[in-house]
């Protein structure tokens, strides 16, 4: 079923309960400008708002099944905990308006402005709910690729819809390959193969004898390791200033299953507001390594991640990509990628 709805029927049902509740606030309010259809509109307003009742405990059901299966961080969970909530304030106002036309054989003032009360709520709701799937990607599992040079734009943040978005997760884990072309194969090892390179890489800096005389490369590779480092000291240290500073104006971020609209509303959307539970975690690092070719470097992490949150604690491996370019001799990042999974989970 998966497969068919994704990631069940909530998103399906949740419309049918939006539009009756409109539609019956509609008809509520037109009882009163149309008096001599008045009959005909008060049925259609009741008959509307039972069935928006009706659809309201399968969207319910729906949307609890959803909340527990959906995978999310701990940013995304706040939102939906604040969206469970205004869910059930919204139902609960909707189903005692339902009974309450039920036994009112008249259409009063108070009755109509109940109706528009239990519309706002739901709208509310509803809004709540397109946050957590566009702005956090709750529930996506791919955007589209590029299917021709018609389908490619240029925009003031050098995005363009040709960019497949890769699922990821913790914003403190990085994942391997940049631009990738899903086709449904598993990119489990070509992260672990970008994090096996990156080690590797590393262990030969340590051993550049005489046959190594491409001493710049050398220099280019310790000064973007440091700067990763030093990024990675920001993040670690709950330093937004020094991290925000990190990231080229045409930064190109890949988190939690999408790409980020902007530099801008990475920063204050996400980056900003997950600091706090960035200052708190714990992070080990377990290899890293660097690739260097003239101005640009990639620098690829993997660690594990121990975050407390309510006195519980959840581990995570994680994987880190940092593609970074060399401005008038200052190291940028020009693109950033991280994804993690639960300690528990096998790949």
């Amino acid at each position: 079923m998966n497969s068919f709805i994704i990631p069940n029927w909530h998103p399906l049902l949740v419309h049918f309960t939006i539009a009756l509740a409109l539609t019956s606030s509609v008809f509520f309010v037109l009882t009163k400008l149309l008096p001599k259809r008045a009959d005909t509109f008060t049925i259609v307003a009741k008959w509307t708002l039972w069935s928006a009742a009706f659809a309201t405990v399968l969207t319910l059901l729906a949307g609890f099944a959803a909340f527990n299966s959906v995978a999310h961080d701990d940013t995304a969970h706040i939102v939906m905990k604040t969206h469970r909530l205004w869910a059930l304030v919204a139902a609960a106002a909707l189903f005692m308006v339902a009974i309450w036309s039920y036994r009112s054989k008249t259409v009063s003032s108070m009755l109509i402005a109940g109706s528009l009360i239990v519309t706002g709520l739901v709208g509310t709701t509803g809004y709540l709910g397109t946050e957590l799937v566009y702005r956090h990607g709750l529930g996506v599992m791919r955007l589209p690729d590029s299917t021709g040079e018609g389908h490619s734009h240029s925009s003031n943040t050098g995005q363009n819809h040709g960019d497949a978005a890769v699922p990821t997760g913790d914003p403190h884990a990085t994942a391997a390959p940049t631009e990738q072309e899903h086709d449904g194969t598993d990119n489990h090892e070509e992260a672990k193969a970008a994090v096996d390179h990156g080690r590797s890489t590393m262990a030969s800096q340590h051993d550049h004898g005489e046959d190594c005389g491409d001493t710049e490369d050398d220099d280019n590779d310790g000064s973007a390791l440091a700067f990763a480092q030093k990024f990675q000291a920001a993040l670690d240290d709950g330093d937004f200033d020094t991290a925000a500073r990190s990231f080229a104006a045409d930064a190109v971020i890949f988190e939690n299953g999408v790409r980020e609209v902007s530099l801008a509303d990475y920063l204050e959307h996400h980056l900003k507001p997950e600091m706090p539970m960035l200052k708190a975690a714990e992070r080990r690092v377990l290899s890293q390594g660097i690739v260097a070719v003239g101005a640009l470097a990639i620098v690829s992490t993997a660690s594990t991640l121990s975050i407390k949150s309510k006195g519980k604690q959840r581990d995570f491996h994680s994987v880190e990509t940092l593609g970074l370019r060399n401005q008038e001799g200052v190291w940028k990042v020009a693109h950033a990628h991280w994804s993690s999974r639960p300690a528990a989970t096998k790949q």
